[in-house]
């Protein structure tokens, strides 16, 4: 059974993908010294995907370099991710509801992610819910 990213590191805001217990997104809320706030240490992790040979697997551990702001309980972010078998592009849209407490989104993973560094996966568009604590 897979761990979740929460058991070896603290972050503000934990969950998984909708209808995928076995995933994990987390990301961390702060503030900057001019009170605006910004998303960090997007992680990801467990999130099937398909190839264009037709095999499918789960994400490693992924988690997108630099912050994004949020404006409006907004944020959203295109990043490459640098892993073992290439570099991904995640693209990435989150809320925050009333009260900070809860967060949706929705985030996307394409390119090399499977172990053969020739194939081309695709996570689709998945929504994710993480909560405060």
């Amino acid at each position: 059974m897979p761990m979740p990213a929460s058991a070896f590191f603290e972050l503000d805001f934990n969950g998984h993908v909708r209808h995928d217990p076995d995933s994990y997104v987390g990301f961390n809320l702060k503030r900057t010294a001019e009170g605006n706030r910004r998303v960090s240490f997007f992680t990801t992790g467990g999130i099937v995907y398909s190839c264009e040979d037709t095999s499918t697997g789960r994400t490693q551990f992924l988690t997108l370099d630099g912050s994004m702001r949020v404006k409006h309980r907004r944020f959203e972010g295109r990043v490459h991710v640098f892993t073992p078998a290439g570099d991904p592009v995640a693209r990435v849209h989150g809320r925050l509801h009333r009260g900070s407490e809860v967060a949706t989104g929705d985030v996307r993973l394409v390119g090399k992610l499977s172990a053969d560094p020739g194939l081309r996966c695709d996570t689709g568009v998945q929504e994710w819910r993480a909560v405060a604590g």
